[in-house]
């Protein structure tokens, strides 16, 4: 099994255990800031140390290019910011869009994939389509299908289009769930937060 393979379905371990957690009120907010400064921590030992445990995650689940943890702290990032935005309903389905839908869309593009995206020579219409289906599909544990739909459906869209700011690409781990949120949010309010 390739690292990426590995990376999603460690993406999804993680984001179910997640969701799981803060649906019945163990995990709090707090937990992912401090779970953040101590993956900060050892990502910046790990530039210099070898740390028999961390050294073996970073192997087996890091692309090399990265700075060590890169995809664990945004990931962690995304979520924290999500709980922090939306109320609890919202930023659950739209960190379950992000675990399943930001992985199946790899799975299924890297292996399945045979039509490139429009926006995005990189990826493959398949990939994208697989995780609009099943980031709403997940999502419909806490929104209603049409939220559901749509936060899915335009957060893939966007996260496929690879946005960038200037030469960087903005992280997807970052992307995909504030989109969902925000779509979800405006959906919800009938769009009155731009009504002055």
């Amino acid at each position: 099994m390739n690292i990426e393979a590995k990376r999603k379905i460690a993406h999804i371990c993680v984001g179910l255990s997640i969701i799981l957690t803060y649906y019945l009120d163990i995990l709090k907010p707090k937990y992912l800031f401090f779970s953040l400064i101590i993956f900060s921590v050892f990502s910046i030992l790990s530039i210099k140390i070898k740390i028999p445990i961390i050294h073996f995650l970073l192997k087996n689940f890091e692309r090399e290019k990265d700075f060590p943890f890169k995809g664990m702290l945004f990931f962690l990032s995304g979520c924290l910011i999500t709980m922090k935005l939306f109320t609890k309903d919202i930023a659950l389905a739209s960190i379950m869009i992000l675990t399943l839908g930001d992985s199946t869309s790899f799975l299924f593009g890297a292996f399945l994939g045979k039509i490139k995206f429009k926006l995005n020579n990189l990826k493959n219409l398949e990939g994208i389509i697989a995780g609009i289906v099943f980031g709403f599909l997940g999502s419909l544990f806490f929104v209603t299908p049409i939220e559901g739909f749509f936060s899915s459906s335009i957060s893939m869209i966007i996260e496929g289009a690879g946005l960038k700011l200037g030469v960087n690409d903005l992280d997807d781990n970052l992307i995909i769930p504030l989109v969902a949120g925000t779509v979800i949010y405006l959906i919800r309010t009938n769009f009155h937060v731009f009504i002055i």
